[in-house]
């Protein structure tokens, strides 16, 4: 264990590691990194949410135990804003409780910079930092790796002179690094059932937390690299739940969310509704199909600074999904959009304080290594 780790304070920050199926040999980075950069293994665990007696649970015990770290299982397997408020609930002593993805390995500095922001005087609820796409073979990661380019996280990370940290910054935080304070997360609850099954939850306690009093800040200091394996398929049913979350988001935070959301998940519908639409017109005005050739030549043109650079074969596969990744979430949010609207007005205002985890008969198991 790296020196620095003895000079952390103690029950100020629990670090930790959300595992649904133990992908290796990322995670088994993401807590070598952790050690490496100074994390006290007192203070980090791995988040298991899947079904107790898997296989999987029994190969993270062997993994946890040869980096010294606890495992905490929840009772059931569970999705990850459940999981993580499980794990909030039954944070004590700690004041912070930091979130990584299993696939989110930590650069050096991130343990300090985690520590500093713990010490801020602000009543903060959130801090997110960037997540950098790490190199991985395969479509689904190369789409995801070039949509980073306009990624607004990045965008504060890197602009010259940018200061370490940014309040109420422009931007949308990702779940799989942020660190939450533990009074808020309590306050507010980090989801809802509203949210089963879809995605953006994260955002959805960014824009609770800021309209309830609390500070969100972005750190630029608090970096990892995002190790992104999805294949397509799975690249597109996951589409479709972030087109619900944003649907979810945009019916209760409305301009909150749209001036922090780089996305614009009606403008591929418009497109394909074009292009459809010269198709079907051509069987009575041939000339009309060359108009569905419009929306992939406005398509190409909106995703310039994504393609800068990009070897040819890239462009093609990049074009060919990303249109069909841009349908999936407008589809997912126009299909859940209208029946939010109506229900939104029946919900209460903030998210209740009880959460479905309250009901749970059992709590979650911990396994010391």
């Amino acid at each position: 264990m790296n020196a620095r780790a003895t000079e952390r304070p103690q029950d100020e920050l629990l670090v930790s590691v959300v595992t649904h199926t133990v992908p290796e040999p990322v995670l088994s980075q993401v807590l070598a990194a952790l050690c490496a950069d100074g994390a006290p293994a007192r203070d980090v665990v791995v988040l298991y949410t899947g079904a107790p007696e898997s296989p999987a649970a029994r190969t993270l015990d062997a993994l946890c135990e040869r980096h010294g770290v606890k495992v905490i299982g929840t009772p059931r397997a569970m999705r990850i804003g459940e999981a993580r408020q499980f794990l909030v609930e039954r944070s004590a002593p700690y004041r912070f409780v930091a979130f990584l993805d299993d696939d989110c390995v930590p650069l050096p500095g991130w343990t300090q910079a985690a520590y500093e922001a713990c010490a801020d005087p602000l009543p903060t609820a959130l801090f997110f930092g960037p997540r950098h796409p790490a190199p991985t073979s395969g479509v689904g990661p190369l789409v995801r790796t070039l949509e980073t380019r306009t990624s607004r996280k990045l965008a504060l990370a890197a602009r010259p002179g940018a200061p370490d940290k940014v309040v109420d910054p422009k931007a949308l935080c990702a779940g799989g690094n942020i660190i939450v304070s533990v009074p808020a997360a309590r306050e507010l609850g980090l989801t809802g059932p509203v949210f089963a099954r879809t995605a953006f939850e994260d955002v959805d306690f960014q824009l609770r937390a800021g309209r309830h009093g609390w500070t969100v800040q972005f750190l630029g200091g608090l970096q990892v690299d995002h190790y992104d394996e999805l294949d397509v398929p799975t690249l597109l049913r996951k589409s479709w739940h972030s087109g619900k979350g944003m649907a979810r988001c945009a019916t209760r935070h409305t301009a909150a969310f749209w001036e922090r959301c780089r996305w614009r998940p009606w403008r591929a519908l418009v497109s394909w509704t074009t292009a459809l639409a010269c198709l079907a017109a051509a069987t009575v005005h041939p000339w009309v199909a060359a108009g569905a050739l419009l929306p992939v030549v406005l398509n190409t043109r909106a995703h310039t600074r994504e393609l800068r650079g990009v070897p040819l074969r890239d462009k093609a596969a990049y074009l060919l999904v990303k249109p069909v990744r841009d349908l999936v979430i407008g589809l997912g949010f126009v299909t859940h959009y209208a029946a939010d609207r109506t229900t939104a007005r029946t919900l209460p205002a903030t998210a209740p304080n009880r959460t479905p985890l309250d009901d749970l008969g059992r709590v979650g198991t911990a396994r010391t290594r």
